[in-house]
């Protein structure tokens, strides 16, 4: 008898630990984590080595996982995720829950050989690239519209690789912030093409302290005119190390044998476009607005159009002189100007998204912000400043992004990274802004501040990937209409 009871005892010891195991939720999908992020992809080198996490949703699930590698000949991974790169070519990771082996998620890795940089061409043929070498022929093109913190100013860093450009670089403050980009994600010290699209200080100001550390550059592209300053100080610096100087008027004009078309690599290239309002190298007047460079770039079927602060005006006279392809992507002119981005030029380019590089408003202009709120922050919600109502409405006019509505602004999406394999599209990634913004709906419209969090009530948070459209600031400044009958 006491034997009977024992094994029925131990038979429901067996049944409740049996209904705890089922008790805990199923296993739904997995994502792959790298340095906390979720990543899709890996652009790799060989000797490369990555510790990743999976993270079984829901969270309360068993997190124990399996990991498999298409090609171990590509690299190995461990039990506990680290992977260790050995050979050039691609393979797919996969994670499996091992609760639920039909739950499964993949990385894609792209390994190419450690990118060196053998010389440096004129640019003007595929032949003679400005970049020779390797210089990551399997890793994307990646532009970054690097959050500024005031409202004007431009810094545009694009990477392909080991090919590195900078265009413009903001306020002197934002050019320390610029720089940390630069020596965070550039694979060597040496930038292959510097753009300065015009005189204004939020687009050139910040190149002495962008430029911190960085040894040469190899080609220099600007607005031309008789300069003096701190950015014709640096810029002779460079020429001095050898690099070649180009101003717009000289390269829409072919003036020496220089070109309109320069080639970064034999796929990635730079078309500077016309638009009849470039100063020659004699002239006195300051660069201003209308003067501005305009820029496109080319890497196979993705194209991008970059033009400072370009007026309608000039815009006008570009349309007459040039013949614009469609473009996959598009920097607001004049950080969203009203005065700039004309219907005609969005309807001829017909974007498929508009970046639009400018930060919260503050009174405080031209100095350099605390890293922290202050009691002195003014327009906590972004109803003021850039962009402008009348840009904003014929940029949700154009074609395209009546159907993509694919608009992002710095002040909501903080440092944005647009990134192409060279197709006619992108993936986009946003970050937590520096400055932030505030939702006042919450507080009568006035600004609270809060003595135990040094900060303003209300901050909003988790937009950084979000569309402009979509988005608390897009809400209080009344634009919905502006999107009524688009959103499906």
């Amino acid at each position: 008898m006491k034997k009977i009871k024992l094994l029925a005892f131990v038979a429901l010891v067996g049944l409740l630990s049996a209904c705890g195991e089922e008790a805990k939720p199923t296993p739904k999908s997995i994502d792959i984590l790298l340095d906390r992020k979720i990543v899709k992809t890996i652009n790799a080198e060989i000797g490369d080595s990555y510790s990743l996490t999976a993270q079984v949703n829901p969270f309360e699930a068993s997190q124990e996982v399996s990991w498999k590698i298409s090609d171990p000949e590509i690299g190995t991974i461990s039990e506990a995720g680290v992977l260790d790169i050995e050979k050039e070519g691609e393979a797919v990771i996969t994670a499996s829950s091992l609760i639920n082996p039909n739950i499964t998620t993949n990385l894609y890795l792209f390994v190419a050989e450690p990118v060196q940089q053998t010389g440096v061409g004129n640019g003007f043929t595929a032949e003679t690239p400005i970049f020779e070498g390797n210089e990551g022929k399997n890793e994307p093109l990646e532009i970054y519209f690097i959050e500024v913190r005031q409202m004007y100013a431009d810094a545009i860093y694009i990477r392909k690789g080991n090919v590195d450009i900078l265009i413009d670089s903001g306020e002197a403050f934002d050019g320390t912030y610029v720089n940390k980009i630069l020596k965070d994600k550039m694979h060597d010290n040496r930038l292959d093409l510097l753009i300065a699209s015009h005189s204004d200080s939020d687009h050139i100001a910040g190149m002495e302290n962008a430029l911190k550390g960085i040894e040469l550059v190899s080609t220099i592209i600007d607005y031309g005119g008789a300069q003096s300053g701190s950015f014709a100080r640096i810029r002779q610096s460079y020429i001095d190390k050898g690099a070649s100087y180009h101003t717009a008027y000289d390269c829409v004009n072919y003036n020496n044998g220089i070109t309109d078309k320069y080639y970064l690599t034999d796929e990635f290239t730079l078309d500077i476009l016309d638009t009849g309002n470039y100063l020659q190298n004699s002239d006195t007047s300051s660069a201003s607005n209308g003067h501005s460079v305009a820029c496109l770039f080319t890497y196979k079927d993705f194209k991008f159009f970059t033009a400072g602060d370009l007026t309608t005006s000039s815009e006008a006279d570009l349309l007459k002189r040039e013949d614009l392809p469609n473009v996959t992507l598009y920097k607001a002119s004049h950080h969203g100007s009203n005065g700039s981005n004309s219907q005609e030029l969005l309807n001829t380019l017909n974007p498929k998204g508009v970046a639009i590089s400018a930060a919260r408003y503050s009174t405080s202009y031209g100095i350099a912000p605390s890293e922290k709120p202050t009691k002195n922050d003014t327009n906590l919600d972004l109803a003021k400043g850039h962009p402008y109502e009348e840009a904003l409405e014929r940029i949700y006019k154009t074609p395209n992004i009546m159907t993509t509505l694919d608009v992002h602004w710095n002040a909501v999406n903080g440092t944005m990274c647009y990134t192409t394999y060279g197709e006619d599209s992108y993936t986009f990634q946003g970050s937590t802004p520096l400055k932030g913004y505030y939702d006042l709906s919450k507080t009568d419209g006035k600004g609270v501040w809060d003595d135990e969090l040094q900060d303003w009530e209300n901050r909003v948070t988790g937009e950084e990937n979000k569309k402009f459209h979509e988005t608390v600031a897009f809400k209080a400044r009344g634009y919905e209409y502006m999107v009524e009958g688009l959103i499906q």
